[in-house]
């Protein structure tokens, strides 16, 4: 289970440095950079979003996406509002995220609409038709509770990681949870035959604290794994748009992804590059970090 941190404003403008899970970030390393003192402005997010060179970010209703400071709503209020009041709706109608400012979590959830537009997008208008089926308009929510398939979404948008391998073996492992034979067996793979791209922005923010127990929520882009670090200075955002179209195409197929059972734990810690110990071999029986 993710949980969001406390430590919500301190700002560290070197997080990126600890690269493995971050590594994402690197591409915009120096306009992150720029901010030495603060979290950077919704303003300059916002710029950032609409120049994306990934895809245009746009909401699954079509509209420019835009983070807008969150206001704090009751649920009555929520409720009387209809679609303005719920989170996905507003996305999907207007394009408006509601962000709090100097907020780990939700720069997080900012910096995903960059590097994955067409996956948010597609998880947004998934949200939207779960919404239609089971709500009358003006789409008041009657209730709190989630069905399987919106519980599917979120822990997805929350915590999800795209794998991207055309091995079959090497995912038959993470579905099996055989983690002696992924991480140790296979290692020499891991760098090769398989890739990794994070989406889920609690899944930042717990690893950003060093939350031990982390595991991701993973899906399967079936295609072979390109190095995103090219260079110096040179990274694949090519390909980084491939995965985020593939991976939206994924997401799409509503009756193969419905329920949480659909998404595969995977311990992050693990990986290479993404926890100082990943190498060694008794890391594996560290049940603080593989469950």
């Amino acid at each position: 289970m993710l949980e969001s941190s406390t430590h919500q404003s301190i700002w560290n403008p070197c997080f990126f440095e600890q690269g493995g899970l971050f590594e994402l970030f690197l591409p915009w390393a120096e306009w992150i950079l720029r901010y030495s003192e603060a979290f950077p402005p919704l303003s300059a997010i916002n710029a950032l979003m609409a120049s994306s060179p990934v895809a245009p970010v746009r909401s699954g209703g079509g509209f420019p996406v835009q983070c807008v400071r969150q206001q704090r709503l009751g649920r009555s209020q929520r409720g009387e509002l209809g679609w303005w009041g719920d989170y996905q709706l507003r996305i999907f109608f207007s394009g408006e995220v509601p962000t709090r400012p100097a907020h780990w979590h939700d720069f997080f959830n900012a910096w995903t609409w960059v590097h994955f537009p067409k996956v948010k997008a597609a998880l947004n208008l998934r949200h939207f038709q779960c919404n239609e089926e089971s709500q009358p308009f003006p789409w008041r929510r009657m209730s709190g509770n989630r069905n399987r398939e919106q519980d599917f979404l979120t822990l997805f948008d929350e915590g999800g990681l795209i794998v991207v391998t055309d091995d079959d073996s090497l995912w038959q492992s993470i579905c099996e949870r055989d983690w002696r034979e992924f991480f140790q067996n296979r290692r020499s793979s891991l760098g090769r035959d398989i890739a990794f791209y994070p989406v889920g922005h609690a899944l930042y923010e717990c690893a950003l604290h060093g939350h031990p127990s982390i595991h991701a929520s993973a899906i399967r882009v079936k295609m072979k794994p390109a190095p995103f670090v090219l260079g110096a200075g040179e990274f694949n955002l090519e390909n980084l748009a491939r995965i985020d179209e593939q991976a939206a195409l994924v997401l799409s197929q509503r009756t193969l992804l419905r329920s949480p059972d659909d998404l595969h734990a995977l311990p992050i810690w693990g990986l290479p590059g993404w926890h100082a110990r990943a190498a060694d071999p008794e890391f594996l029986s560290d049940s603080t970090y593989f469950r």
